[in-house]
């Protein structure tokens, strides 16, 4: 048996010139090829790939362990920390509880208790490296942590608030960096490296939480 006859796969066929797979959070993988592709030349270009795909599950099924409960909602993050979430109830954050009455009052609930002190630690990053920028905020986004417009002003995703502090600070640091520069060039990279050292070990943490910019 092949690699590519050990798990299930889904095929997109479109207009394109080449293969190309993507794995999901949850380790369901896609191959987009060209219309007529034959099935033996998707599975070549499937085993070809087994690498790729065999690190990819692995990372993809020990966060789906470690954060079970959080996938199946009897458990959600509070700056990184497992707290039990019990919906329908009140809105609130008490000692190792979220209580809140439906799932989409969990974006006010986490910006009024905890969005103060995010922003407290937001401006005095800024201020200590004489960062310039517009409005803040917070909203819902499914995925990305952040954005800076072209006017610097930066919103962020509410679920930032669920992760750890670092990371938090690592995303600070990040839209700050693109006051600077608008893009992800090497200027911008050099000047995040600069301000905030610990950014490259914060990124390969924040693939961990992906899939929390994805929920509620």
């Amino acid at each position: 048996m092949s690699f590519s006859d050990s798990f299930e796969y889904k095929v997109v066929y479109a207009r394109r010139r080449s293969m190309s797979v993507k794995i999901g959070d949850d380790n369901t993988v896609t191959v987009r090829c060209p219309v007529g592709t034959s099935k033996g030349r998707i599975e070549d270009f499937i085993n070809s790939k087994k690498g790729w795909l065999m690190r990819h599950m692995a990372a993809n099924a020990s966060v789906m362990a470690q954060f079970s409960d959080v996938l199946s909602m009897k458990k959600i993050l509070v700056g990184g920390r497992f707290y039990d979430l019990r919906v329908g109830v009140a809105n609130n954050i008490a000692e190792g509880v979220v209580n809140v009455k439906s799932i989409a009052a969990l974006k006010n609930l986490y910006v009024k208790a905890l969005g103060e002190d995010f922003l407290s630690r937001f401006k005095k990053f800024a201020r200590e490296n004489s960062f310039a920028y517009g409005d803040v905020s917070f909203r819902t986004y499914k995925g990305r942590w952040g954005c800076c417009d072209a006017s610097n002003n930066i919103t962020f995703n509410y679920k930032l608030l669920m992760l750890p502090e670092e990371l938090q600070n690592a995303v600070i640091a990040h839209e700050l960096c693109h006051t600077k520069y608008h893009n992800h060039s090497s200027s911008f990279h050099k000047l995040l490296d600069c301000v905030f050292p610990q950014n490259r070990v914060s990124e390969k943490m924040l693939k961990r939480y992906a899939f929390v910019a994805r929920m509620y």
